[in-house]
């Protein structure tokens, strides 16, 4: 996969602990392509190590922005054809960063990484729930996970909506998501395995009641594309 027309996003914060190990898979499997990593205003030393890296396009956010914003900033700067983003402890591997890349070059609009099943706390777990009835209720996704941080998008569909995006948190997936649909593009699903996964998810309480009002502004939105 030499010479590859993809740019890989990937936001990080408090990532001190395994942006290396993420940065050097990346480097490695994915050669020629672009690699953005964004600090979301982390407090421990993932910005130094993240500079250790001199192939890889460095944004820093000075304060906590929020996963919405970090991607935002990262769009901003892609310039190759395809767009994946993932977590910054690489949860899902990078072979099924692979299998995304070739759905998006084989036609794929917009490909996703899809977990069936999770592994969480009964607390998380009828969180989880309780969120995705409420957005399956707002916007008719044929779509059960909605926030699995692995997805890729056609780099001409992204410039379309990016000055639109209102998200600042986790809603950036459901807004993408959503823009996508109306936009009418094809939802491709790569299965990942949720055990992969380490614990490493920042979303607190307080996070989920953001979350809920940033769907309904999200789904109310009326000015998407008004011109």
């Amino acid at each position: 996969m030499n010479n590859m027309n993809l740019t890989i996003i990937i936001p990080a914060y408090n990532a001190e602990n395994f942006i290396i190990n993420t940065l050097e898979k990346i480097i490695t499997e994915f050669p020629g392509s672009e690699v953005i990593v964004i600090n979301d205003g982390s407090k421990d030393k993932t910005l130094e190590k993240i500079q250790s890296f001199s192939n890889t396009e460095i944004i820093n956010h000075e304060e906590n922005m929020g996963k919405g914003m970090a991607l935002r900033s990262g769009f901003n700067l892609a310039t190759k054809d395809f767009i994946i983003f993932t977590d910054a402890d690489l949860p899902y591997g990078v072979e099924n960063i692979k299998k995304i890349y070739n759905i998006l070059i084989n036609g794929g609009d917009v490909a996703i990484g899809y977990r069936r099943k999770f592994h969480e706390g009964f607390i998380r777990h009828i969180t989880h729930l309780s969120v995705n009835i409420i957005i399956q209720f707002l916007f008719w996704f044929n779509i059960y996970d909605t926030q699995c941080g692995l997805k890729g998008f056609k780099k001409s569909f992204i410039d379309k909506i990016n000055s639109k995006l209102i998200s600042k948190n986790f809603t950036i997936d459901i807004e993408l998501l959503y823009l996508a649909k109306i936009l009418k593009q094809r939802v491709s699903k790569v299965e990942v395995m949720a055990g992969n996964e380490k614990n490493t998810s920042t979303i607190k309480i307080k996070d989920v009641i953001i979350m809920l009002f940033e769907i309904l502004k999200i789904r109310f939105n009326k000015n998407y594309f008004k011109k």
